[in-house]
């Protein structure tokens, strides 16, 4: 009886959250197109002539205007017939007549001039980005809107860090700043599409830290956090949104010397996990169930298509086995600076000099006493589960590994966890002098 309560109670949660996200996402669709036509036609001017993607050498650095494009695209669409069908009919035009294919820059323009009807199905997700689009359109452009989002995420991480500091939770705050600035946080201001995994990280961890002592709210925490990123995220790096918060729990609770034992550990993820996980994917059945009800056709065929095409399709001409493997090799190669989509070089300097400066960091101030097996497995398991993803969607994590590559700052949290929990920074003792041993100097 208390499970199927416990059940029940994050069913709601699940509910009351997607519900509360959808009615935001209809009111910003009643906000009439002409209102924001300037700022939308600003936008379209503002890419019509820029190639899909911007490579200034390096991946990590890749401005992402062909996912900005369709976001925008589907965004002012929502805008037309009832709010409640086109919230969730959601559309684009792609730029093509049907004798030329002018682009997706094109078709963006083409639709703010209303000259082409949307003829593109982009249903498989929620687009709930255009729940803020659409209300930020009324004072600025996509500009604007790329600024505010990088400004709201520092502003953000601040205030999580000052949170954890407050709390005596030094290294927790620190290693939170370091993870996402080894992941490069500040550019997510090149595109539009690369902040809501972060943004949504950032603006639930305080509630996770505040809550950190008890299990059942964190697994609720868990179901909002699963909710809030599929509605607003495309795929990007949206494991953060749970590992980013359990990695910090664990840490705060490592510093109380309060851990439990491993099994706990390993019971409270995958509670919050499973939690996450069934919350993630239900946002999205529920969208194409819905979408398929007010249409009149099954959304599940396309959807279950691309997710197909995800997990097994094939990128670049590589073999499946090949695909598999360098999936992850892609993302670390652009953690450390890659300007090909596998830099092998960059990967071995990459990884070598980490292992350096760790290991001599190790070396030099290790302590025995303080190996802790049960936080560092716990640190461990969290840290790999990205490497699991890029396992899981390789086509994906190979081909977009320019954003993907973020959910890397969970690893490098718990990798920097495991370190800093191992080390002793007071000076060694210098070994006394056996009794009766004779101090030897010069002459």
């Amino acid at each position: 009886m208390k499970i199927i309560t416990a059940i029940l109670r994050r069913a709601a949660v699940f509910a009351a959250v997607l519900l509360a996200l959808w009615a935001a996402l209809v009111a910003a669709a009643a906000i009439p197109n002409e209102r924001i036509y300037d700022n939308m036609y600003e936008s379209a001017m503002f890419f019509k002539d820029k190639p899909p993607y911007v490579n200034k050498s390096q991946l990590r650095l890749i401005q992402d205007n062909y996912a900005d494009v369709i976001l925008l695209n589907v965004t002012w669409n929502m805008g037309s017939g009832n709010p409640f069908v086109s919230a969730l009919n959601t559309a684009y035009y792609d730029g093509n007549d049907g004798t030329n294919d002018y682009g997706e820059n094109w078709g963006f323009y083409c639709a703010v001039e209303g000259a082409e009807q949307p003829n593109t199905d982009y249903s498989r997700y929620w687009h709930g980005m255009a729940a803020l689009i659409r209300p930020f359109m009324l004072f600025t452009d996509i500009d604007g809107i790329k600024l505010i989002g990088t400004i709201t995420a520092f502003v953000l991480l601040a205030v999580n860090a000052a949170l954890l500091i407050k709390k005596r939770q030094y290294f927790a705050a620190g290693g939170l700043v370091a993870a996402l600035l080894c992941v490069h946080m500040w550019n997510i201001r090149l595109s539009m599409e690369y902040q809501p995994a972060v943004l949504v990280t950032l603006l639930l961890l305080p509630l996770y830290i505040l809550l950190e002592q008890n299990d059942g709210a964190l697994s609720i925490l868990a179901v909002i956090s699963g909710v809030m990123i599929a509605f607003f995220d495309f795929l990007t790096c949206e494991t953060l949104t749970i590992l980013i918060p359990l990695l910090i729990v664990f840490i705060t609770r490592k510093q109380d010397n309060r851990l439990p034992d491993l099994r706990s550990n390993i019971l409270l993820i995958l509670k919050c996990g499973s939690a996450w996980g069934l919350s993630y994917a239900g946002t999205f059945l529920v969208k194409w169930s819905a979408a398929s009800l007010v249409t009149g056709e099954n959304k599940f065929v396309t959807a279950l298509s691309s997710v197909e095409e995800r997990l097994i399709g094939e990128a670049e001409q590589l073999s499946p086995v090949k695909q598999f493997f360098l999936a992850p090799m892609a993302n670390i190669s652009t953690l450390f600076g890659g300007c090909d989509r596998v830099s092998w070089g960059n990967i071995a300097a990459g990884l070598i000099i980490s292992a350096v400066v760790f290991g001599a960091i190790f070396y030099l101030f290790r302590s025995s006493e303080k190996f802790d097996r049960s936080f560092n497995l716990t640190m461990l398991i969290l840290g790999m589960l990205p490497f699991a993803r890029f396992f899981l969607l390789n086509n994906h994590s190979y081909l977009h590994e320019f954003f993907t590559y973020r959910a890397l700052a969970s690893t490098i949290l718990a990798i920097m966890a495991i370190l800093w929990y191992s080390l002793e920074f007071r000076p060694k003792k210098k070994k006394s002098l056996a009794k009766g041993g004779k101090k030897h100097g010069r002459n």
